[in-house]
C-alpha cells in the first residue's frame, strides 16, 4: 500500500498564516514612495521600471474588466493586443494584471491624497505586498508539513528577514509575483510527486533509483497548471522544466517521461491560452518572446570595482551576490538543512521529527529538488553569454526555496537540543522555553539588516563582506534601481527660486524623469523641473543635481568630494541632492 502525504491540518496553517499577515502589514505600512500616502511610513523611492508595470497592468486589467468574455473574440484580441494598440508584450500578462487589479482596488478603497495621474505606483505596490505574503504563507505551510512547526515558522520568518526580498515586496514589479508562482510550482511538485517503494513515500525513505512513479495524471495536470501560471508571469519560469525534469529523470529514469510530458504540455497550454497576444501569430510571437533576451539593449553592471557589459560579467557574480545578500546566520541554517539527513517517525498518524545529523551525506529526494531549484538559477546566470545585472534581481526566485531549507536546518538544530535532554548539563538549554528564547534571539539578530537598511534594503550586504561599507570598499554596487531616492530625500530639496531645475543622473530611459515627477506629489508641489544631467547649462545660477549611486552608469569622478543632503546607510551615500552654482 502506498503512503500518501498527510493532508494539511488546521494546526499546520496557524503559524505560517500569522507570519504572512504580519509580513503583509509590515510592507503595506512602509510602502509610500513620494508622498501619495504621507501618513504611512516611507518606503523605497520610485524605481526605474515600476511605471511600465503599473501602466500595462492597469491597461490589461481594464481591458479584462470591460470586455469580459468578449475579450476572447478575435476582433477584441486585435483591438487590445494588436499592433495598433497600446499593448507592450515585453512580459506575460498575469503578474501585471494582478498589479492592475490591486491598483484599482486600493485606489478605490484608499484614494491617494494628491495624484492627478491615472496611475499610482503606491496603489500597485499593494499587489506585490500581497504576493509576498502569499509566498511567505506557502513557504511556512510546506515547511511545517514536512519538518515540523518550528521549521515552518523559521522558514516563513527567514524569508521576511531577507532584506532584498523584503525590499522587492514594496515595489510594483514582477519579481515578487514570480517568486510566488515559481515557489508554488516547485513546492507542489516536491509534495505531491512521490514514488511507490515498499509502501513508503519519499518523505520517509530514500527510494531506489528508477522506482515506480506514483504521480497520477490529475496531480501532473494540477502541477502543470501552476507551471503555466509561472510562465504567464515572467521569463524565469523556463527554469522550472530543467529543475523538475532532471530531478524526476534522475530518480525514475524513463518512468518519469509520462508525468513530465503531461506537466510540460499542460503548462504550455495554460501559457498559450492565458496570453491572447500569442493568438495573433503563435509561431512568430513565441519566437519573439523567447528570443527577446538576446535582442535587447546592453546594460552595465558594476562588480569588483569595474564596469562590465551585462554579458561579460564574471561567471561567479550570481554565486557571490547570493552569498552576500542573505544574513549569514540564515545561510548557516540553510547549509545545515542541505547536508543533514532528517528521519521521521510516526505515532498515531502524527509525524514527529527525530533528527540524526550526518554531515556530508546526500540529502533526501525532496531536498534534492529544493536544492536544485535554488542553485539552477545561479548556474544559468553564471553561463557565458547570459546577461546578468541589477544585483540579485534576475535570480531572486532562488531565495524563497532557500528559506525552506533554512527552516529544515532550524528543525535539525532544535532536534539536536531536544536529544540532549537526557544529559543534565544540557537540560536547561534543551527545555522548550529555553529553545524558544534561543530561536527568537537568533531570528532577532538576523533582522538587523531589514531594520537598519530600511527603506533601502536593496543595498543590503551581509557580514561576509562587512556590510554595505565593506561592500563599497570591495567594489560592489551600492544601489541599482533608484529606490534610494526616498520621500525624505525629496522633501529635503529646496523650492524655487532657490532652485528651479534639478539635473538627474543616471537617466536610463526616456520616460524616467516624467514618471518620477508624475509619481511624486512632493516634487510637483515644490514646482521643480527635472532634466537629464547631460543637458546641464553652465550659464544658470540656481540649479541643483540629484544622483543615485548606480556606479555602473555614474562616472566615479562625480563622487569625489561630493557633499550634500543624501540618503546614507552606514556612511555610504546611496543618493544625494546638492545645490550647484555655475559661474
Amino acid at each position: 500500500m502506498t503512503h500518501q502525504p498527510r493532508k494539511f491540518e488546521r494546526q499546520d496553517v496557524i503559524g505560517p498564516l500569522v507570519v504572512a499577515l504580519l509580513a503583509l502589514l509590515s510592507v503595506v505600512l512602509t510602502l509610500d514612495a513620494a508622498g501619495d500616502y504621507p501618513k504611512l511610513f516611507e518606503g523605497p523611492g520610485v524605481t526605474l521600471d515600476e511605471s511600465f508595470n503599473v501602466q500595462m497592468g492597469v491597461y490589461q486589467w481594464n481591458a479584462l474588466r470591460e470586455y469580459n468574455v468578449a475579450l476572447l473574440h478575435p476582433d477584441s484580441v486585435r483591438e487590445v493586443f494588436g499592433p495598433g494598440s497600446h499593448y507592450n508584450p515585453d512580459h506575460p500578462p498575469l503578474g501585471r494584471v494582478w498589479l492592475g487589479f490591486c491598483h484599482d482596488l486600493t485606489k478605490w478603497l484608499f484614494p491617494p491624497a494628491d495624484h492627478p495621474s491615472p496611475f499610482v505606483t503606491d496603489c500597485a505596490r499593494v499587489g506585490s505586498a500581497t504576493a509576498f505574503a502569499l509566498t511567505v504563507f506557502l513557504i511556512g505551510l510546506f515547511a511545517t508539513k514536512w519538518y515540523g512547526r518550528a521549521a515552518g515558522i523559521v522558514a516563513a520568518v527567514s524569508l521576511v528577514l531577507m532584506p532584498r526580498v523584503f525590499a522587492h515586496a514594496h515595489l510594483a514589479s514582477l519579481e515578487t509575483f514570480m517568486n510566488l508562482t515559481y515557489s508554488a510550482t516547485i513546492l507542489s511538485v516536491a509534495h505531491w510527486w512521490h514514488v511507490r517503494s515498499s509502501g513508503l513515500s519519499w518523505s520517509e525513505s530514500q527510494p531506489p533509483e528508477g522506482g515506480t512513479t506514483n504521480v497520477s495524471p490529475r496531480v501532473a495536470v494540477l502541477t502543470g497548471v501552476l507551471f503555466g501560471l509561472a510562465l504567464l508571469t515572467k521569463m524565469q519560469a523556463i527554469l522550472i522544466p530543467p529543475v523538475v525534469g532532471l530531478w524526476a529523470l534522475w530518480h525514475w529514469r524513463v518512468r518519469a517521461i509520462k508525468p513530465l510530458a503531461i506537466f510540460g504540455l499542460v503548462g504550455l497550454a495554460v501559457f498559450f491560452v492565458g496570453w491572447p497576444w500569442l493568438w495573433l501569430d503563435p509561431a512568430k510571437h513565441f519566437h519573439d518572446y523567447f528570443a527577446r533576451t538576446t535582442n535587447r539593449a546592453v546594460l552595465n553592471c558594476y562588480y569588483l570595482g569595474q564596469i562590465w557589459a551585462d554579458k561579460d560579467v564574471p561567471w561567479h557574480y550570481p554565486f557571490v551576490m547570493f552569498a552576500v545578500t542573505v544574513p549569514v546566520g540564515l545561510h548557516a541554517l540553510g547549509l545545515v538543512g542541505c547536508v543533514t539527513k532528517l528521519t521521521r517517525s510516526t505515532s498515531e498518524g502524527v509525524s514527529t521529527p527525530v533528527t540524526r545529523a550526518h554531515f556530508g551525506s546526500v540529502c533526501q529526494p525532496r531536498e534534492r529538488l529544493l536544492l536544485a531549484a535554488t542553485l539552477l538559477p545561479l548556474v544559468l546566470f553564471a553561463l557565458p553569454g547570459i546577461a546578468v545585472y541589477d544585483g540579485e534581481r534576475l535570480f531572486l526566485i532562488s531565495y524563497p526555496i532557500w528559506a525552506v531549507l533554512i527552516g529544515r536546518g532550524a528543525e535539525v538544530a532544535t532536534s539536536h537540543l531536544r536529544q540532549r535532554v537526557e544529559s543534565s548539563q544540557w537540560r536547561l538549554v534543551a527545555s522548550r522555553r529555553a529553545r524558544g528564547i534561543a530561536g527568537t534571539s537568533f531570528l532577532l539578530a538576523q533582522s538587523v539588516g531589514v531594520i537598519v537598511m530600511h527603506p533601502c534594503q536593496l543595498s543590503y550586504y551581509n557580514l561576509l563582506v562587512g556590510g554595505l561599507y565593506g561592500a563599497e570598499r570591495l567594489g560592489f554596487e551600492r544601489t541599482y534601481w533608484g529606490d534610494c531616492v526616498t520621500r525624505s530625500l525629496l522633501a529635503s530639496m529646496p523650492e524655487p527660486p532657490e532652485t528651479e531645475i534639478v539635473y538627474v543622473m543616471p537617466v536610463l530611459h526616456q520616460f524616467q524623469l516624467d514618471d518620477l515627477m508624475q509619481q511624486s506629489p512632493i516634487l510637483r508641489n515644490k514646482g521643480l523641473r527635472l532634466r537629464p544631467f547631460q543637458d546641464a547649462h553652465t550659464d544658470r545660477l540656481t540649479d541643483g543635481w540629484l544622483i543615485f549611486s548606480r556606479k555602473a552608469d555614474v562616472p566615479s569622478e562625480m563622487w569625489g568630494g561630493l557633499n550634500g543632503i543624501g540618503e546614507r546607510r552606514h556612511e555610504v551615500t546611496l543618493a544625494v541632492w546638492r545645490g550647484l552654482e555655475f559661474r
